[in-house]
């Protein structure tokens, strides 16, 4: 077995059109080359650094190893509560060479499988990327801690994109099916695809096309509302056609004598800026945030109606870190590729809670905190869809879209409301992905009224008591069982009754209009 395969790199592009190609998510974590044999692992960066100690629960890839061993290209990641993954989470794992068993248990990696270079004394590089896959699917590793990262073809992209995106990842790669591995080049034949994220924003001003015609613009100056004021996100250019002209019409009405914004812009934008009155809201489509809290390429979208101004609006903070402490923590290539140990939260965009927010009850953390979905939960979805994929693509699909529709339920504030028709689209979601792990074990039964899909819910709640019927009653026996779920109204509240069907007395889960502080109670 090689002692060092240099990885194979992406190069910066869009999605391919044609067959040929696969699409996959780009995970956000750190890129790893795994060099497994019985009785011994190694993990090295790609920049050749052992980081073999630092994720002590991936030796059980030795385990996994054919005799003469084999070489894995793929990504440690650490998820968070909501089974997202969490560059800060990671952040912590690679802060220490030798993380303490407490810190290992309290944040779990898991390694997330997209490649194999060697195996059993045989070299795979040359062998196309259909081929490689294959061999990996045969090894047996989708076991916890270790994910087969689903592989889709092209045709799906939409779909994967519209996941990754709400899974809050940077990126997809699309990868030719009759590649070969070439360690160390930036390749065409595997591309790196950004993800496009959309929000709302504030016009605060333009900058003309002409100084002396203040009514022509060139770029719109954009904002978005937080505590300290109208923070600057950057500029925007027009382009042609009616988006131009919506703007064109309006702005003689909103000319201001002072900048809207809080603080200074960049003295280049303020030198030419004609202020607005931060009146219009429009939409905007851009890349990443940059660590300096702008949008990356944005595109404008148009103006959004009033009545369609959401909280989104809001600042909710590019990052949960300073630039200078986010750019402590890992160094990141153009492209995207990771090429230190840490995390970069720099790059991250995934909102926090709103600083205009109040903290919830104690006791809806509490009780939330410990409905999260649970890394098992999370890696063994993964891995079922990855198993769908080559055996029952149009299930695969329906499975992936479903899981994030569950991560983003999962993902939600504390101290948000939500309906218990969304919590029961959420219930079919979970339920969907565990008989696909379980098949004919698990079966089940929900029947709940529409006339009741819009009392309020607190997420989760009726999750929550959903999974723990499933893992602690139903799993456990060979034979599995039927889980019915059912509601009954109450008053203005309602009863869910959930049950294992023959086997035991129903909990019964109390939502709507007057439940206690944490949202829900057992009956």
């Amino acid at each position: 077995m090689p002692d060092l395969v240099s990885p194979m790199l992406a190069a910066p592009g869009e999605l391919p059109a044609g067959s040929g190609w696969v699409v996959e998510f780009a995970w956000d974590g750190l890129r790893c080359i795994a060099y497994a044999r019985p009785g011994r692992v190694r993990l090295l960066t790609v920049n050749d650094r052992s980081v073999t100690s630092t994720f002590p629960e991936l030796a059980v890839l030795a385990a996994k190893a054919p005799r003469r061993g084999m070489v894995l290209d793929g990504t440690v990641v650490a998820l968070d509560g909501t089974g997202i993954p969490d560059r800060r989470l990671l952040a912590r794992r690679t802060a220490t060479r030798r993380p303490s068993p407490a810190l290992v248990e309290e944040v779990p990696v898991g390694f997330f499988v997209s490649d194999l270079l060697w195996l059993d004394g045989v070299s795979t590089l040359a062998s196309p990327y259909r081929r490689r896959r294959e061999l990996i699917d045969e090894l047996g590793l989708a076991e916890e801690p270790v994910v087969l990262s689903p592989s889709w073809p092209a045709r799906e992209a939409d779909h994967v994109m519209q996941t990754a995106t709400g899974y809050r990842l940077d990126g997809l790669y699309a990868k030719r099916l009759d590649a070969p591995y070439q360690p160390g080049r930036r390749s065409p034949y595997w591309l790196r695809v950004p993800l496009r994220r959309s929000r709302q924003v504030v016009v605060g001003g333009w900058t003309p096309a002409d100084p002396r015609r203040t009514g022509s613009v060139a770029a719109l100056l954009l904002g978005v509302p937080g505590p300290a004021g109208l923070r600057y996100v950057g500029r925007v250019g027009l382009g042609s056609g009616p988006h131009r002209q919506a703007i064109t019409d309006v702005i003689p009405e909103l000319v201001a004598d002072s900048s809207p914004f809080a603080g200074s812009l960049p003295p280049a934008v303020e030198h030419d800026a004609v202020w607005a009155l931060p009146r219009l809201v429009g939409r905007v489509e851009f890349r990443e945030w940059t660590p300096d809290g702008r949008l990356r390429l944005p595109a404008w979208r148009g103006l959004v109606d009033p009545a369609e101004v959401g909280d989104g609006l809001r600042d909710d903070g590019p990052q949960d870190e300073s630039p200078t402490e986010a750019a402590a923590m890992v160094g990141v290539s153009p492209d995207g590729d990771t090429i230190e140990e840490g995390a970069s939260a720099a790059a991250s965009s995934r909102p926090t809670r709103s600083r205009h927010s109040p903290e919830p009850p104690a006791a809806v953390v509490d009780h939330l905190h410990a409905r999260r979905l649970d890394q098992h939960f999370v890696y063994n979805s993964l891995n079922t869809i990855a198993a769908l994929v080559r055996t029952d693509p149009t299930r695969a699909r329906e499975l992936l879209l479903g899981f994030a529709d569950l991560s983003r339920v999962a993902d939600q504030p504390a101290d948000t409301a939500t309906t218990l028709g969304e919590e029961i689209a959420a219930v079919r979601a979970y339920l969907q992905l565990e008989q696909a792990r379980f098949g004919k074990r698990l079966r089940v039964e929900v029947t709940v009224d529409d006339a009741l899909h819009e009392v309020p819910v607190v997420p989760l709640s009726v999750l929550a008591t959903v999974r723990a019927t499933v893992q602690q009653r139903i799993e456990p026996r060979p034979e599995g069982g039927t889980l019915c779920v059912s509601a009954e109204a109450v008053g203005p509240d309602c009863i869910v009754s959930v049950v294992d069907a023959g086997v035991g007395e129903p909990t019964q889960v109390r939502v709507g209009a007057a439940p206690d502080r944490a949202g829900y109670h057992a009956v």
